[in-house]
């Protein structure tokens, strides 16, 4: 029989005692004695309860140590068998790099294209996808008013290596004007095609004036939204042109 049946069962022949009267068969003495007995018990069972709690806060502790002594054991060997492995490695005569600085420039180097054109005097920074571009020669016409041919000039097209004729990509166009050119144009002398606004400026230099023609990615081919970008960054830099 399990331990809280056998109380069950204490507890319920004891009810079934019939209640004495106290105060005529127990004298004060007795009644005393009584009363003493049961705070003894209930002390008794106070501290028993207390030592139960803390038996189980001790084997609680107890196994979080064997846990973390467990864990040492197992993993305090791989890490310092690790240590020893890369202060082996570590050892030998002291070498320097001498690579390190020159490979950080040459990646740096290779993430732009420098096109640089001195016949004209500019230069142009590409970034790296750009790597193996062509240089396309064009031209461009100014019409005066009675749609007679006034000026001429040369775009250059800068187009990227993936460029096919199945499947062209956006060129960057740059149109070179003269300095008297671009002033003529400005005073509306002439007009280049039949767009009511005219070429963008981008740089000049003490002869030539660069622009971007107007609308030159109103076909929106593949890679124009890389060229604006490109563009943003003031990639042309003009150089003076000594003649």
């Amino acid at each position: 029989m399990k331990k809280n049946e056998e109380f069950y069962d204490l507890e319920q022949k004891i009810r079934s005692l019939p209640e004495p009267d106290y105060d005529k068969k127990f004298t004060k003495e007795t009644q005393d004695i009584i009363h003493e007995n049961l705070i003894q018990f209930a002390r008794s069972y106070d501290k028993k309860k207390k030592r139960t709690g803390i038996m189980k806060k001790i084997s609680l502790g107890l196994a979080s140590i064997a846990a973390f002594v467990l864990f040492a054991i197992l993993i305090i060997p791989t890490i310092s068998l690790d240590s020893n492995q890369q202060g082996q490695q570590g050892k030998g005569e002291p070498t320097v790099d001498s690579n390190n600085d020159n490979e950080e420039i040459d990646q740096n180097e290779s993430e732009e294209n420098l096109y640089e054109n001195a016949e004209y005097g500019f230069t142009f920074t590409l970034p790296e996808s750009w790597e193996g571009y062509q240089i396309v020669s064009d031209s461009w016409e100014g019409i005066g008013a009675d749609q007679q041919q006034m000026e001429n000039g040369q775009i250059l097209l800068i187009r990227h290596p993936a460029w096919t004729e199945e499947k062209p990509r956006q060129d960057i166009p740059i149109m070179i004007f003269t300095i008297k050119q671009w002033t003529s144009l400005e005073k509306g002398e002439f007009h280049i095609g039949a767009a009511p606004i005219g070429p963008t400026l981008l740089a000049q230099n003490n002869e030539y004036v660069f622009a971007l023609p107007a609308r030159y990615n109103f076909a929106f081919l593949e890679g124009y939204e890389e060229v604006e970008t490109i563009l943003q960054n003031n990639p042309l830099q003009p150089k003076n042109v000594v003649k």
